[in-house]
């Protein structure tokens, strides 16, 4: 019996251990995927081009949703998530071009938005969503206890806690689509 216990336990430990591992990754991605709103600064600011774009987050949108349905997510549930990440991705570039008021970037070479930085954004955005799904189906969720994780490893540059907090409660609100 005490073998049988020991076992059930190591199997509940290393379920756990690789839960913590999935959504870390999963936190990771968004991070990188953030990372790239310093090049999508410097590009439109180089090209005088608005932050600001509602037609291309439609359809940035509207591709994630059917996306996270094709991965057996509730589209309207992560509708949230989608939006919190595309306004937090705004935020952190208006505020690159706010230091670039006083100081020139560190970098004035710029990748090209259409051919070199969306389809990198775009590939990250859809391993996000399988990730979730994968995540979500395994049995994981993502609850209060993981918010410090998110918190420590969403660490890019510009990114204010408010935006962080946003992210992650959209991101427990994500539900499989019931069968």
């Amino acid at each position: 019996m005490k073998l049988f216990v020991t076992g059930l336990l190591c199997l509940t430990l290393s379920t756990l251990a690789v839960a913590d591992t999935m959504s870390n990754g999963i936190f990771q991605l968004i991070n990188q995927r953030l990372n790239y709103m310093q090049d999508v600064a410097l590009f439109k600011a180089r090209n005088r081009s608005a932050v600001e774009d509602l037609a291309r987050e439609q359809q940035v949108l509207e591709k994630a949703l059917v996306d996270a349905q094709q991965a057996g997510l509730q589209p309207d549930s992560i509708a949230d998530f989608f939006q919190a990440q595309m306004d937090a991705a705004k935020a952190i570039q208006y505020r690159y071009m706010a230091d670039w008021l006083s100081t020139h970037p560190e970098n004035s070479e710029y990748r090209d938005l259409a051919s070199e930085v969306r389809p990198k954004i775009l590939a990250l955005g859809d391993e996000i969503v399988v990730r979730i799904s994968e995540y979500l189906k395994g049995g994981g969720a993502f609850d209060n206890k993981q918010q410090k994780d998110f918190v420590r490893t969403v660490n890019t540059r510009h990114l204010s806690e408010n935006d962080k907090k946003k992210m992650f409660e959209s991101l427990q609100m994500i539900r499989l689509i019931k069968n």
